[in-house]
Order: C-alpha cells, then sequence, then structure tokens
C-alpha cells in the first residue's frame, strides 16, 4: 500500500474530511489531497505528528512495519535463492529492480540485480539498451567487489565483472579484473573471455591441453578397466590426428602397458605382445622427445601450443624403464620365450 493510501484509509476510519485533517496539522485541504494521490509526499517533520494522530508508527505510514518488512524481505529471498531457475529472465530483472530499490545495502541483491540485467541483456537486438544493460550491470558488480566483505559473493561478482565488460567491447578491462583472480585455473579460465584473435586461440589452446593432460591422469587413476585405457588411446587419436603426440607419447606408452597387463590376466596374450609392441614405440618417441628442449605440437587444435622442456641428463631413457618393466613381471612368462616378445627387450 502507497503513503497515499495509507493516509486515506486512516483519515476515513478516524471519520475524518481532507479539510478536517489539514486543520489539524495546519496545512492546506490540498496538501491532503496532493498526498492520497500520491502526488506529494509531506515535510518529514509532520510524519511523527501524523503517526500520533492516528495511533500508528511511522514505519506503517512509509510502509515499512517490521511484521511487513520482514513478508516483504522474506519474498525477496525466495525469489533471490531460485533466480537462476528463473526462465522468465525479464521477470527475474524487474523482481531483482524492486529487491534492490527497497533494500539498496544487501550486496546479495545487488549482485543478484547485476546478473538479471547481464542475462537480458544477452538476446538484445538494440545495440544502445544492450550496452546500458552491460554498463549498469557491471556498475552493480563494481559495488558489490567495493563492499562485500564475504568471499563467495565477491568470486561471483569478479566473474561476473569480467563477463559484462567483455560482452559490451571492454577486453583491456574485463582483463584487469579477471587478473585479481588468485586461483590459477580460474583465472585462465577467465582470462578466455578478455583475449580476441591469435592471442584468445593460443591461451585457449594452452587451457585446452592443461585440462586434457588432467583428465586423462584422472581417467587413468580412477578406473582400471579396459574401457577406460581404450578410452584414453581413442581421445589422444582423435586430439591429435597426425600422430604427433609430443609427451602424450609417455601417455601412451603407460597406457598400452596397463592394457598389456589387462590382457595377461584373461590369457589373451596374442592381444599382449600387441600392445606391448605398441608400447616399446611411444617409449622410442618418449626417449627423443627428451632430448629436446621445445615442445610443438602440430595437431589443428594444438598448434599454438609451444612450451620449454627440460632436457634430460639421465642415462636411463623411456626404453630402459620399458624393458625393466617386461623383465620384471611374471604376467609375461608365458611369451617370454617368444621371438615377438624377445624382440621388445633389447636395447
Amino acid at each position: 500500500m502507497s503513503f497515499g493510501q495509507t493516509i486515506k484509509l486512516l483519515r476515513r476510519e478516524a471519520n475524518m474530511t481532507q479539510e478536517n485533517l489539514a486543520e489539524l496539522l495546519s496545512i492546506s485541504p490540498q496538501a491532503v489531497s496532493r498526498w492520497e494521490t500520491d502526488v506529494a509526499m509531506p515535510d518529514i517533520s509532520l510524519l511523527p505528528p501524523l503517526a500520533n494522530l492516528f495511533n500508528v508508527t511511522t514505519d506503517y505510514l512509509l510502509g515499512m512495519e517490521t511484521y511487513q518488512k520482514d513478508l516483504r524481505k522474506e519474498e525477496f529471498d525466495k525469489a533471490f535463492h531460485k533466480y537462476w531457475e528463473h526462465d522468465d529472465k525479464e521477470k527475474n530483472y524487474q523482481i531483482a529492480v524492486r529487491a534492490v530499490a527497497e533494500y539498496p545495502g544487501n550486496m546479495e541483491y545487488v549482485e543478484w540485480l547485476a546478473s538479471a540485467e547481464y542475462y537480458v541483456a544477452m538476446p538484445i537486438a538494440d545495440e544502445s539498451e544492450y550496452a546500458r544493460l552491460l554498463e549498469s550491470s557491471a556498475k552493480h558488480y563494481k559495488l558489490v567487489l567495493d563492499n562485500t566483505k564475504d568471499s563467495n559473493l565477491y568470486e561471483k561478482a569478479l566473474h561476473g565483472i569480467v563477463l559484462s565488460l567483455s560482452s559490451n567491447h571492454k577486453k583491456e578491462e574485463a582483463k584487469k579484473y579477471a587478473l585479481l583472480e588468485e586461483n590459477e585455473e580460474k583465472r585462465d579460465d577467465l582470462l578466455c573471455w578478455c583475449l580476441d584473435g591469435e592471442e584468445k586461440k593460443k591461451h585457449c589452446q594452452h587451457l585446452t591441453n592443461t585440462k586434457l593432460y588432467d583428465f586423462l591422469f584422472q581417467l587413468k587413476f580412477g578406473q582400471t578397466s579396459i574401457e577406460a585405457f581404450d578410452a584414453i588411446e581413442k581421445i589422444l587419436n582423435i586430439m591429435f590426428p597426425d600422430g604427433n603426440f609430443q609427451y602424450y607419447h609417455n601417455t601412451l606408452q603407460y597406457n598400452c602397458i596397463s592394457k598389456a597387463f589387462h590382457f595377461c590376466r584373461v590369457h589373451q596374450y596374442d592381444r599382449v605382445l600387441e600392445e606391448l609392441k605398441k608400447a616399446r614405440y611411444h617409449a622410442e618417441e618418449m626417449t627423443k622427445i627428451n632430448h629436446q628442449r621445445k615442445i610443438r605440437f602440430t595437431a589443428p587444435l594444438f598448434s599454438l601450443v609451444e612450451q620449454e622442456h627440460p632436457v634430460t641428463d639421465s642415462d636411463i631413457t623411456d626404453v630402459d624403464d620399458f624393458i625393466r618393466c617386461l623383465n620384471n613381471n611374471r604376467c609375461f612368462d608365458p611369451i617370454r620365450e617368444t621371438e615377438g616378445f624377445k624382440a621388445l627387450i633389447v636395447p
């Protein structure tokens, strides 16, 4: 209920006319009329006399009765905690606008509004409106960054402002915020939004390579099934169709050995030899790579990945490790005297 509606209701309940109320407050009837039609508000000095006259609180007059405030806050909180579920982005935006208007110091609501502005802007074709919403979104995210002490809320706002600024073609400004992220992995992800052209392609290729390496590591050690071993091989062949695996030769070497152990357990010794031959090939390739000073992929998805590679000063090569593995594992005994196996353990 608006202030004007509240005054009108209280006046009528007290059986007063506008003239009666005006006379009691020493003001004009026209002033009372303007209040009741929400054209104007009374001077702040008149709020206590009005409250005393109608035996209510000033909070009640202003629509901020404690009970009402709690209900209103509960309504906003409910909408806030479910705002990611809203299919109607415009409705979510309008609720967030009201929440911030009524609770301007609530940084959770300000972050909510910033997010709503970003998602409302995305489908807009009008460039000026698109830019306006994203600029407002960045402004609200900045407000959160400057005022919150909540680390989770700060992180959300930091990520949000990077997206809003970069989407609004302010890549350099977005990059400054991205670099404030202390977590290296999250910082690298944010930088994908801030770069353009060849720089962006190179950064994303390096990032993809890092995540691929971590993913294969987790897949290998999280599973000991033939399905996992096959998946590792297939993934690398897809990502590097030209066969230039570089240090992934090491991954493939031990993946083939793992497959050989699996086939030993089920007595498929032809398959064992097949996997060991592949493992020997990858060991030989890895031995060559360990004498290179730089790693350079040539596959299309990683053509810009170039890394310094420490040259090994050890006399023990990957081939030596491979031969030691074959000599020290008794599971290979059933094929140890075959010509195929003997050829694999030649230094």
